[in-house]
């Protein structure tokens, strides 16, 4: 099941591949086209990169809320059971010592 990040992700780049494409599409029909089709494209294009830096926006922005929220679930976690945090983080740590010591 996807979720609504990952949506929001596949639907930014599904726009940025569009916009390729329509780049393409300009560069390629430069030499053939007339000015006012030219300028009928670069506006489209424009249009769509504005449209994908807002997606973009939105995705940051959703990311950035994730990342706090589960900062603030860890803090209520360890706030709560501070010792058994402690324990984690030291056997955690030993577990890596161990690793490191043998390379």
């Amino acid at each position: 099941m996807m979720s609504q990040f990952d949506k929001k992700r596949d639907a930014l780049l599904d726009e940025i591949r569009d916009i390729l494409a329509n780049a393409e599409e300009l560069f390629d029909d430069q030499k053939q086209s007339g000015e006012a089709e030219l300028k009928k494209l670069k506006d489209t294009l424009n249009s769509r990169i504005g449209r994908a830096k807002e997606q973009f926006s939105n995705l940051q922005q959703d990311a950035v809320a994730g990342a706090k929220q589960v900062a603030k679930q860890t803090d209520a976690i360890v706030q709560d059971n501070p010792y058994k945090a402690i324990g984690i983080a030291g056997v955690i740590g030993l577990l890596l010592g161990v690793l490191i010591s043998k390379k």
